[in-house]
């Protein structure tokens, strides 16, 4: 009897034993596939992040266009974000998609509703820059197509594929009827003329301020010609011509005057989830610009840069967009120098660009020119994870300026939504004749 009851507490124990190791087993393939899951979501987290950041210029923008400004703004957000949310290596693309539709929009100088030259026709500029490769395309005072862009986006492309048939170099930089003239050959669609596409370009509020400024130009003239006081009161009375060039925003400010005075550019820098990093810039121009005239937006390094690395090799994402007074900052290459201040700073992009906006103002004030500015700058924290491509952990994004005011948007992928804004002088900029907007996006934290 007892033998019996020693194989039945025997067999109990072994079965307890068993169900413990199925228990154990179940649990451990429970964690397992928990944390497969957790590898899998961070994965897929690290995939899905970007960054975007556009501007709408530097001057004075109007209170009763800022509703529109930021909701251009917002839009062009979104755009860019659409094609990075499906993954890296679509940079170019969602630069190019951001600045389309800032082009489209009226409200802005760049494209539709962009400033008109002497004769009353829209010549735009518009280039952009991969940071990885160095690939630029550009287009210098291009008439008669609706998104400058679209072309400058297709010359870096073509950089990017290496040299075309038989070995011919590819363009990086066209202007004029020529770079309409390839771009029709790429299969870019385009109206039947410049007029035609002007029907579209130019609005109501452009045709305007032409009218206006080329009345105070012909009056300056007629002053000239009919001047009694020789070659001295012609030297002082042809000085205010470049005022519609020159310090316009000021002035605005003095008289409460309800128009915008954009300066020059929109941009927009994109980074995406390997941290690869494209900025793009577009414009109309100055008003009442002569033909022909190239202005900041084309030239390179001057309307945007972005780089992968320092200027001594080591890793350092950053890119950035100018606006304002094209002829002094296209001295300058006002873009890339701010990246290039920044890759040898430890104080971050706010404070690397103040310096050079400091000595752009100090060196016009020198000389009496035109001191309107304002940078857009983005630097992306990616550190490279062992055996693969850098991962976009976090972005630091700052704008500076020394004009009246300056618009600027941005989007992450762990924000609800684009933030925008028109960001104005304030009594320190009074002080120090430059102000900034700085923000740290850490795009690893959940929605």
């Amino acid at each position: 009897m007892n033998s019996l009851r020693e194989r039945i507490r025997q067999s109990q124990e072994e079965d307890d034993d068993e169900d413990t190791m199925s228990t154990n087993a179940v649990v451990l393939a429970a964690v397992a596939a928990s944390q497969a899951q957790q590898q899998q979501q961070q994965l897929e987290d690290e995939n899905d992040r970007f960054f975007v950041a556009v501007h709408v210029g530097a001057g004075y923008h109007a209170p009763s266009n800022e509703k529109a400004l930021r909701s251009a703004m917002k839009r062009a957000c979104l755009a860019a974000a659409s094609l990075l949310r499906q993954g890296s290596g679509r940079c170019i693309d969602a630069v190019n998609a951001a600045i389309q539709v800032l082009e489209d929009d009226p409200v802005t100088n760049a494209g539709r509703g962009s400033n008109l030259t002497e004769d009353g026709c829209v010549e735009c500029d518009a280039s952009i820059m991969d940071g990885n490769s160095g690939a630029f395309g550009a287009v210098g005072a291009l008439p008669g197509v609706k998104n400058p862009i679209k072309v400058a986006a297709l010359l870096a492309k073509e950089q990017m594929m290496g040299s075309s048939l038989l070995g011919r170099i590819p363009p990086i930089f066209l202007v004029g009827e020529g770079a309409r003239i390839w771009a029709k050959s790429k299969g870019i669609a385009l109206s039947v003329s410049t007029s035609a596409a002007d029907e579209w370009l130019v609005t109501e509020r452009a045709k305007a301020h032409w009218k206006k400024y080329k009345a105070m130009v012909d009056d300056a003239n007629k002053k000239t010609e009919t001047s009694s006081v020789g070659l001295s009161c012609s030297a002082q009375d042809g000085s205010r011509i470049p005022e519609l060039e020159a310090q316009p925003c000021d002035s605005l400010n003095k008289y409460g005057a309800e128009e915008d005075c954009i300066m020059d550019t929109v941009g927009v820098i994109c980074v995406d989830a390997d941290g690869q990093i494209v900025s793009g810039a577009s414009s109309g121009g100055i008003a009442l610009k002569v033909g022909g005239r190239v202005g900041l937006a084309a030239m390179h390094g001057s309307g945007c840069w972005a780089s992968s690395k320092g200027l001594f090799g080591d890793p350092c994402i950053v890119g950035c967009c100018a606006s304002g007074a094209g002829e002094y900052l296209m001295k300058g290459f006002a873009a890339r120098e701010c990246c290039v201040s920044l890759s040898l700073s430890q104080a971050g992009p706010a404070s690397a660009c103040m310096k050079v906006l400091r000595s752009v103002v100090q060196e016009s004030n020198q000389n009496c020119t035109d001191r309107s500015a304002g940078f857009l700058v983005v630097q992306a924290d990616a550190p490279m994870v062992s055996g693969s491509s850098p991962k976009l952990k976090a972005i630091e994004i700052a704008a500076t300026y020394s004009t009246l005011s300056f618009g600027i948007g941005y989007f992450g992928s762990s924000m609800k939504r684009p933030k925008a804004s028109i960001l104005r002088r304030t009594k320190l900029q009074s002080e120090t004749g430059v102000d900034h907007f700085e923000a740290r996006i850490d795009l690893s934290a959940k929605r």
